[in-house]
């Protein structure tokens, strides 16, 4: 099975893959990839509200064979806000007008 290698580039940072991993295609390591971008997101929020990562997924032969991103977008909200056909945490006393 080929070997292929995960390049994650971020907002402050770019980590280069030396050793990679065994994948059976390049879909297998493009869901991987999409993962560690995952797992990026969830363990470092973003300070500034935002987060844009980038994962390059090269072959044995250096090429780039998959791409994928993902950008986080948060902020805190100062007064709840009750979107419509939400049920978590609040009851609706009327509808609202149409």
């Amino acid at each position: 099975m080929p070997r292929y290698f995960f390049d994650i580039h971020g907002d402050v940072a770019a980590v280069s893959d030396t050793e990679g991993a065994v994948f059976a295609n390049r879909d297998e390591a493009g869901k991987h990839a999409a993962q560690i971008l995952a797992e990026i997101a969830l363990n470092n929020p973003p300070e500034n509200g935002c987060c844009h990562l980038l994962a390059l997924v090269r072959d044995e032969a250096e090429r780039v064979v998959f791409t994928t991103t993902l950008n986080v977008v948060g902020k805190p909200v100062d007064a709840p806000i009750l979107l419509p056909g939400c049920r978590v945490g609040a009851v609706r006393t009327h509808s609202p007008a149409v």
